[in-house]
């Protein structure tokens, strides 16, 4: 037989082979025999599923926004009704003056045993800032004096009852909804603030796997098309040996074949490799530990659109839902709110205060407390406090001045976040036109090496062509595969950008 023969038939042995990398390696290349571990298949939704619900990132911002929630409860407390009371016992004894001891019989002392108790409920009103409190208040008193008088009855205690009604209302500091709600209203902001964050994250957490998840695809593919290199290689490799024990090949026709064998087993080696760092990714994102099985990821790589998208109609969908810039318009609104209250405290304190009240005094302390004892002896007050720092209120000015500076801050960042969306979904536009552009270019590329494969053995059968030119076809076909999956994994990478970009990623999981 020829020797063009003897390459053609080796070259067809080449082409056939399709099937997956036996583990029988052959004699003198060397390759270890690889070990096959459990794999578990993994689709890209129930990937997601488990991040979302077991990744430490989302779970920490997770966290995060249940820990600001609990500020709306903290300020919702200065609302809340305060119940204040109060018992006290004592007891005094003191040495009296010249003019006390002509007043009180010449006791030589003065003794007093008192009992307190007094219960009040106060609160804040919301909508002006008003304080309230109303309280009862009990003192049951009796001294040594009070003892000599026989026509009381004996260790009787004087009740001196109170029931009374306060008001302190803010004119000018503090005074207003706008005021008195600004801890609130901060609060709720900022859970809601911390909420847009959770979700940012998530997002962005999501897109980084879901990326990892093609990634991984494009890793499979690249080890089953190493494989199947090897597998051709092997077979044209036993083939050559055998022709040259024939007489019918030369040792520079086996050497050509065996180093083409060492390249692709080493490219499959550096495959694996990639491969399993590929899965441990994807494991320390849904924190999985099994490292003794395999991961494989089963959903194929989406197809190329060529479909034109509207740049325009893609930032204002990004500006109405993407989660980061509504959390840039929270904070902007509330460091508003923070400035007006900051402004709000260089007035000066100018409060109404009013109290009305009832006492009664008995010797029986549920005679003390009723209505009839104390309808006959009214008291009340009306008046003006005011208080203002002596000069400017350098405190409340400094506060205004930072106000304003963290106001202008927050606007600048809004700003940023508006800009940096429409670079994101310019870059993530022009990722996917330009896979797509390339995907064609190497689909073309890819259909004229299959032609030119085919010349090529055409050309090897005429004796017209050699070995190392059939290899060389035969791997540049292999690559350009490749290629193409690459322009695909490119194109996923475009497309999850954009749609992180724009704040839709989500809605395809929901």
């Amino acid at each position: 037989m020829r020797p063009a023969c003897v390459l053609l038939l080796a070259a067809f042995v080449l082409c056939s082979g399709s099937a997956a990398w036996a583990q029988e390696e052959p004699s003198g290349t060397g390759a270890p025999v690889l070990s096959v571990r459990p794999v578990m298949p993994l689709e890209l939704k129930d990937f997601v599923r488990k991040l979302r619900a077991g990744n430490k990132n989302i779970l920490s911002k997770k966290t995060e926004a249940e820990i600001a929630a609990t500020g709306i409860d903290r300020a919702e407390g200065a609302f809340q009704p305060l119940v204040n009371a109060s018992a006290i016992r004592g007891m005094s004894r003191q040495k009296n003056t010249f003019e006390e001891e002509l007043t009180r019989r010449g006791l030589g002392t003065y003794e007093r045993e008192a009992n307190d108790y007094s219960v009040g409920v106060s609160h804040l009103v919301a909508a002006t800032g008003a304080k309230l409190e109303e309280k009862v208040s009990l003192s049951r008193t009796l001294s040594n004096t009070d003892r000599l008088d026989p026509s009381r009855p004996a260790d009787a205690f004087n009740n001196r009852s109170m029931a009374s009604l306060s008001l302190t209302q803010p004119l000018a500091r503090d005074a207003g909804s706008e005021a008195t709600e600004a801890r609130l209203n901060v609060a709720r902001l900022d859970t809601k603030a911390a909420e847009f964050a959770r979700s940012d994250t998530e997002t962005s957490v999501t897109a980084e796997a879901i990326v990892a998840y093609y990634e991984l695809v494009a890793a499979h593919q690249r080890v089953a098309a190493e494989e199947k290199k090897i597998h051709m290689g092997e077979r044209l490799f036993s083939e050559a040996q055998e022709l040259r024990r024939a007489g019918r090949a030369t040792d520079s026709d086996v050497w050509e074949v065996e180093n083409a064998l060492v390249r692709y087993k080493s490219a499959h080696s550096d495959a694996v490799q990639n491969e399993r760092e590929r899965e441990n990714r994807l494991r320390s994102m849904i924190l999985v530990e099994e490292n003794n099985m395999g991961i494989r990821a089963i959903d194929d790589l989406p197809a190329i659109d060529h479909k034109p998208i509207s740049f325009d109609a893609c930032l204002q969908t990004a500006l109405d839902r993407r989660d980061d810039f509504q959390m840039r318009k929270v904070q902007l609104e509330r460091e508003g709110i923070q400035l007006a209250y900051s402004k709000n405290q260089t007035l000066p304190r100018i409060d109404l205060v009013a109290s009305y009240g009832l006492n009664g005094l008995e010797y029986s302390a549920n005679k003390a407390l009723s209505a009839n004892s104390m309808s006959d002896y009214p008291n009340w007050s009306l008046g003006l406090q005011f208080s203002t720092p002596l000069g400017a209120n350098r405190q409340a000015e400094s506060d205004v001045k930072a106000a304003l500076l963290r106001r202008e801050d927050a606007i600048l960042n809004l700003k940023a976040v508006e800009v940096q969306i429409a670079n994101d979904i310019d870059t993530s536009l022009a990722m996917r036109s330009s896979t797509a552009e390339r995907w064609t270019w190497w689909q073309q590329t890819q259909q004229r090496e299959v032609q030119q494969l085919a010349v090529e053995r055409k050309k090897f059968a005429a004796g017209r062509s050699d070995m190392r030119e059939i290899l060389l076809r035969e791997e540049r076909v292999v690559n350009v595969g490749l290629a193409l999956q690459e322009q695909q994994v490119g194109f996923a990478r475009g497309q999850i950008l954009l749609e992180a970009a724009q704040g839709t990623l989500l809605d395809r999981f929901r």
